[in-house]
């Protein structure tokens, strides 16, 4: 779970700030998780589906990609990402 902050805060890095979840932030974020699932040894269908809920989550929570890469230990110890399976 570490690789994907320091995936997403690299991302902030490399991109302007927005105050949206467009569809870049969302491929962003949602790649970030994948690749971090897989070298967990997670299977690619349930990566997808982890990532997908916890990508619901945080924009549900974080009104933008910006304020969510603001709060990212706040959102990796969130019990609610934490059900997504």
């Amino acid at each position: 779970m570490n690789k994907i902050i320091l995936f997403l805060l690299a991302v902030i890095c490399c991109t302007s700030c927005k105050n949206t979840w467009d569809g870049e932030a969302r491929d962003l974020f949602h790649q970030g998780c994948m690749e971090s699932a897989k070298e967990g040894g997670m299977a690619e269908g349930a990566a997808k589906s982890m990532c997908d809920c916890r990508l619901e989550k945080v924009m549900e929570k974080y009104p933008s990609f910006s304020d969510a890469m603001e709060h990212t230990d706040e959102m990796m110890n969130d019990p609610a990402m934490r059900e997504c399976k």
